[in-house]
């Protein structure tokens, strides 16, 4: 997600809690959820716990610079990690701006009990995906309660009213008893939040299931899951009605959300033709091979997108059971919508025949860090990082150098001629005494010469 301007150091911030923190829920906050968020989301969790007061005064409020003053972090490191403790339940943010300037009010929740956290779809199987079924067994058997009970124990437990007795009416409960009754309650810890589908036509699915065995109350409790089941197979309502009454037990009633998936997979498997080469009509022209491409990922759920990208490649390829469980797993996780997940398994299958769940994970991250939230923005993310790609390229062979070449001295040069050097004036009057002498000392020497003859 994208922080918004309106995010900044300089707003202020009031803290509040829906409930306690015990040293159980903590150790069940660092053992299972900072695996999932991180250390720094960890780590203003607990300070946030660390400084909630029990009344919340929108007066006493603190600037947000303070957070990252005490974390040692930015604005934009505090905003993620913000929205990863919202994303799992453990905070809910509200905002408003009054004369002082705008606020945020963090509402601060305890961890839901470890079982639920196994139980839910969404937090076991993310933390599985992050942790590997080594840890992720090792974390269930330590949270696990394994009570000791044999089937012939009589249980003699005491009973409250056999203990204790009431020296008034119980009907009449003093004035204190009522207002604690009210000031004590608790709100329960939250889960983590998918689109509920909102646009999707429930009640004409509702409708058709009226006279099934569904228990009351199953499509409510699991709606999200349901709504990214539908959407990631393209699924519509009269379908998906007769797909959730195949996968409900029919002794307890309740959806079997596994049995779902595989039914709905089934289902768009035997729906798609065999693959044979056909002649195709030529697409209408667009601007861009982007806009085309745009057109495609609004068009098509992320199941029908991938099988139509693999068979661009070559009409006999298919998706492979660990590409279609990588594909799901990302949208479950709900960080991308369906355009923006079939622009990531675009550019993937562009220079790879398979879609490696590593890969997958590592450009969803980075996608993720970038702000993408749109199928334009993952357009452009591409477009920049193959920019850069490219220029990084471009400098290391410019930097390159060939062979070093040595500077020839002048005269190894070809076509050498040696200066010519010019004598002054007052040379040349010496060097002629020089010679003048030279000559009279010949002849006198040639004349001693001739008398000893």
């Amino acid at each position: 997600m994208q922080r918004p301007d309106t995010f900044s150091p300089q707003a202020g911030f009031v803290l509040t809690k829906a409930g306690h923190l015990s040293d159980f829920d903590e150790k069940v906050a660092i053992s299972l959820y900072q695996p999932l968020i991180g250390p720094i989301a960890m780590a203003l969790y607990l300070s946030l716990w660390q400084e909630v007061k029990d009344r919340a005064l929108v007066t006493d409020r603190r600037l947000q610079l303070w957070l990252l003053d005490l974390l040692d972090i930015d604005i934009d490191q505090l905003f993620n990690a913000r929205v990863k403790l919202e994303a799992v339940g453990l905070l809910r943010t509200y905002t408003q701006v009054d004369s002082l300037g705008r606020y945020y009010a963090y509402e601060l929740y305890a961890p839901v009990a470890p079982d639920a956290f196994f139980k839910d779809d969404l937090l076991g199987l993310l933390l599985y995906d992050k942790v590997g079924e080594k840890r992720y067994d090792e974390l269930v058997g330590q949270f696990s309660l394994k009570p000791v009970r044999r089937p012939e124990w009589q249980e003699i437990t005491a009973s409250f009213l056999d203990v204790f007795r009431f020296d008034h009416d119980l009907s009449k409960e003093p004035p204190a008893v009522v207002a604690a009754k009210s000031d004590m309650t608790q709100k329960e810890a939250t889960r983590p939040r998918l689109g509920t589908g909102g646009g999707y036509d429930w009640a004409l699915v509702k409708a058709m299931l009226a006279n099934s065995n569904i228990q009351a109350g199953q499509l409510a409790t699991h709606q999200e899951a349901l709504y990214q089941i539908a959407g990631f197979y393209g699924i519509q309502p009269p379908d998906f009605a007769r797909l959730i009454s195949r996968a409900t037990d029919v002794m307890t009633g309740k959806i079997n959300l596994s049995q779902l998936r595989r039914l709905a997979e089934q289902g768009y498997t035997r729906a798609q033709p065999h693959a044979q080469p056909t002649t195709t009509t030529a697409p209408p022209k667009v601007a861009s091979a982007d806009e085309a491409l745009l057109q495609k990922a609004k068009s098509m759920p992320p199941r029908q997108f991938l099988t139509a990208a693999k068979q661009a490649k070559n009409v006999r390829m298919y998706p492979a059971n660990n590409e279609l469980r990588a594909v799901q797993q990302l949208s479950e996780r709900n960080v991308f919508d369906a355009p923006t997940i079939n622009i990531l398994i675009d550019y993937i299958l562009r220079t790879n025949d398979s879609i490696n769940q590593a890969l997958l994970d590592a450009i969803a991250n980075s996608w993720l860090k970038a702000n993408v939230n749109s199928p334009e923005a993952a357009l452009k993310q591409i477009s920049d990082f193959e920019k850069q790609k490219a220029s990084g390229q471009k400098r290391r062979q410019g930097s390159a150098k060939g062979p070093r070449q040595e500077k020839l001295p002048d005269w190894a040069q070809a076509g050498y001629k040696p200066k010519k050097e010019t004598i002054s004036e007052t040379d040349k009057k010496i060097l002629a005494e020089q010679m003048k002498k030279w000559k009279e000392l010949n002849e006198q020497g040639g004349k001693t010469d001739g008398g000893h003859a």
